[in-house]
């Protein structure tokens, strides 16, 4: 029961006592006048209406007037009130002296009810305050836009040893450069952005375990503008199985082979020497059992040539079903290497005329050796061999030969220095196969340059190869989650707890409403890796810190009022609202009642005879 009507009964119960009051004393004597008694009842009974609205006065509409909101920066917009204008500072703006502190936008409205605008002043609504229902006429003044980065792409998960990219986005820094720093500190990536600010950086991924990288932006005069932290969790998985099948021996197979045993693939080689004579391991069947123990195959167009129709059935069925199948070159395509392909669904076109490959030139030398790492010291070393040793990887990208044929409608394995498409691949089931026209990539490791032999082939097979297993992670459902705001995780299983940058631990609770997405709250107050328990399963996640990506918060904070704002607003408030109107008059009214009331009660009229 609301408090009017229980201040309505608590009066009506006293007036019932004083009109028995009243009664009692007219039938006791002695008797006032008909007239007198009459009005004293009726007074009692106006007094008691007078002092109702007196405590709760009857509503009236009035016009709310506008709202000025006052959020994160808006010490950066020029504005100034008009008179009567309510002025409001969210906990993030800074302190005006003639504003109002709301803790929240919600709260700020319900003190304030009805604006007839609403106003907003900075850099937007933060995640708090973007639930809560807007009036009619909202409009923002937004200050300057933020220099530095406003957008990060942190990299996925990465397997040890593996080339990541990171994306990144700047603006109002001309002639910016960005600059990628490995943990110690070491630049391992450099490049200009582009005229919309994108830019791209590449590093890569040491031991498994969480680490953090930064991302510079210097201007023209090579000051730092702004660093983001670049979290890259590395985990470690299964060795990929790769069957390796040649119609010859030749040094593109011994130097493959070689990669495959030093990246810790799980390989298998064989090439036929004619006569019915194979080098390498033993002999392995290619049948369905041995190619769903696979992740990719990789043959030549030797081998391509000389399957049999069940085995290329087989190959087929298996690549269906996931496996991946790289078919290399090493001399022209005969149209059976052909038909073979284009029974996988991969048609090509082209002659088989040789044509020169220029690679992607190096970074600097400097840059070349942070991404390498630390040499691993030689048994014997010698000073003619370290500096042998150094020479050759800082030697010049020899000059490759490829075949002139292209892959129609498909993904690119390789570019060229000039950004030309070098073979591709394409889907067939739930597996890829593809094609890699390049003859002599062993000629790198001849120059020196093994680490681009090795970074060309784990490109291409990682593009290629069955898909690892999917982990059973979490989803974060934000790439830069920040400290101080909810952030949602998914897909979890009970029971689940965060463990803190500080080891404390806070357990969650599934959402119900979130069906089998199963998603949990969490709200961090750290900056940091998080941790995320499941059972024996541990899932990483990093937690951005406002004031150390500021530039990067207020954009976020920008785009998401903007959108906010572009969803539309409520209509519950048409500019007048219902409010209790002034109390005085009927106080006044109470007063004079009470005050005549009182002397009739004292007056002493004449008797009846």
């Amino acid at each position: 029961m609301s408090d009017p009507r229980w201040i309505l009964i608590a009066l009506f119960a006293v007036l019932l006592l004083s009109s028995a009051r009243l009664c009692w004393q007219q039938w006791r004597g002695p008797a006032r006048a008909p007239g007198v008694f009459a009005s004293l009842l009726v007074l009692q009974a106006v007094a008691t209406v007078l002092l109702y609205l007196t405590l709760v006065p009857p509503m009236q509409r009035v016009a709310g007037g506008q709202l000025t909101v006052l959020t994160g920066a808006a010490d950066q917009v020029r504005w100034s009130a008009a008179p009567g204008e309510t002025v409001v500072a969210l906990p993030e703006a800074t302190k005006v002296a003639d504003a109002l502190a709301a803790p929240d936008l919600a709260t700020a409205l319900r003190q304030h009810p009805g604006p007839t605008s609403l106003r907003l002043i900075g850099d937007g609504l933060s995640a708090r305050d973007r639930d809560a229902a807007l009036p009619r006429g909202v409009r923002i003044e937004w200050p300057s836009a933020p220099q530095g980065w406003i957008a990060l792409q942190p990299p996925p998960v990465a397997a040890p040893g593996a080339v990541f990219t990171v994306r990144a986005r700047a603006q109002g820094v001309p002639n910016a450069r960005a600059e990628l720093v490995d943990p110690a500190g070491l630049v391992v990536d450099r490049a200009m952005p582009r005229a919309d600010g994108r830019v791209q950086l590449d590093g890569v991924a040491r031991v498994p375990g969480q680490s953090t990288f930064r991302l510079r932006l210097l201007d023209a005069g090579q000051h730092v503008v702004d660093t983001l932290e670049v979290p890259v969790d590395t985990v470690g998985a299964a060795a990929p199985r790769l069957l390796i099948l040649a119609g010859a021996p030749g040094p593109e197979l011994k130097y493959l082979r070689r990669w495959a045993t030093d990246a810790g693939l799980a390989v298998q080689a064989q090439a036929h020497a004619g006569g019915g004579v194979s080098l390498g391991d033993a002999p392995v069947a290619l049948t369905a059992a041995t190619l769903a123990a696979t992740d990719a195959v990789l043959l030549d167009e030797r081998s391509l040539a000389g399957l049999s129709a069940v085995q290329r059935s087989a190959l087929q069925q298996a690549i269906r079903g996931g496996l991946g199948v790289l078919v290399r070159t090493s001399g022209p395509l005969n149209d059976s290497a052909r038909q073979a392909l284009r029974g996988w669904g991969m048609p090509i076109s082209g002659n088989n005329q040789a044509a020169p490959l220029t690679l992607p030139a190096d970074a600097d030398a400097a840059l070349l050796q942070a991404r390498r790492g630390p040499q691993r010291p030689a048994s014997d070393t010698t000073t003619y061999i370290d500096e042998a040793d150094t020479a050759s990887h800082q030697a010049a990208l020899p000059v490759l030969e490829r075949l002139g044929v292209t892959v129609n409608d498909a993904t690119p394995l390789l570019h060229d220095d000039k950004g030309n498409a070098i073979g591709g691949y394409r889907p067939l089931g739930r597996g890829r196969v593809a094609l890699l026209p390049v003859t002599d990539s062993y000629r790198l490791v001849l120059a020196g340059r093994d680490d681009r032999h090795a970074e060309l082939w784990s490109g291409v097979l990682a593009r290629v190869a069955r898909p690892l297993p999917a982990a059973d992670a979490p989803r974060v459902d934000s790439d830069t989650p920040w400290a101080g705001e909810r952030v949602a995780l998914c897909q979890l299983r009970e029971p689940a707890q965060v463990r803190a940058p500080d080891g404390a631990r806070i357990a969650l609770r599934i959402d119900p409403a979130s069906g089998a997405e199963r998603c949990a709250g969490y709200w961090p107050t750290q900056a940091g890796w998080h941790q995320l328990q499941q059972g024996e399963s541990r899932h990483a996640f990093y937690v951005f810190d406002p004031a150390a990506a500021r530039s990067l918060h207020r954009q976020q904070l920008r785009e998401a009022t903007a959108q906010r704002l572009a969803v539309g607003t409520a209509a519950t408030s048409a500019g007048v609202i219902e409010t209790p109107g002034p109390r005085w008059p009927w106080l006044l009214a109470f007063v004079l009642a009470a005050g005549l009331l009182w002397w009739m009660e004292r007056r002493r009229g004449a008797r009846p005879a």
